[in-house]
Formats: C-alpha cells, structure tokens, sequence
C-alpha cells in the first residue's frame, strides 16, 4: 500500500513540473516575441499620465515599480504615483492652490 502512495505521488509530482515548465517556455515564448505578458490586476486603459501644462516638478522618488512626483501647477501642488512599467498614472493626492 505504501508503494502504491508513493508511486502516486511520484506521478503528481512529475505532472506539476511538466506543467511548470511549459509555463515557464509559453513566457519565455510571450516576452521574446514582444507581446505583452498579461499582469493580474491591470491597470487603467492604458493611457500614458502628462504632467498638467506648465506644471513644474519639485521632486521625484522611486519605489519598485512606481514613480512618486511633487508638482506644482497653476491649479496647486499635488502628489502622482505613477506606474514606471507603462506609464499610467496609480494614484493622485491634490491640494487646491492657496493664491487667490
């Protein structure tokens, strides 16, 4: 009966690595061809993010994956994350301009 376990897990084992490989080989395939790999949790529609017109940036930060901006436009300052993998903005703090 132990062998009979053994020789089950052998098999399970060995599938999951199969499988395991020819995923391994599909994403290889994907990312040389230059289709883009599917990310779980997309993003937005793809738009690239543009700095509002005569916007000035303050300063910028960096976490993996992600581009943290300061700027200070005519309509105030605000905070953009923005995703360094395609360009469209994650999140945006604003604060109104405090000129009259």
């Amino acid at each position: 009966m132990a062998y009979r376990a053994a020789k089950l897990a052998v098999i399970v084992l060995s599938a999951l690595i199969i499988l395991a490989l020819i995923g391994l080989v599909v994403g290889g395939i994907l990312k040389l061809s230059g289709r883009p790999v599917p990310v779980a949790g997309g993003g937005s529609g793809g738009a690239a993010f543009v700095l509002p017109r005569a916007a000035k940036i303050l300063s910028s930060e960096t976490q993996p994956g992600r581009l943290i901006l300061h700027v200070r436009s005519a309509e105030g300052d605000e905070i953009d994350i923005v995703s360094t993998e395609d360009g469209h903005l994650i999140a945006q703090l604003k604060a109104p301009s405090s000129q009259p």
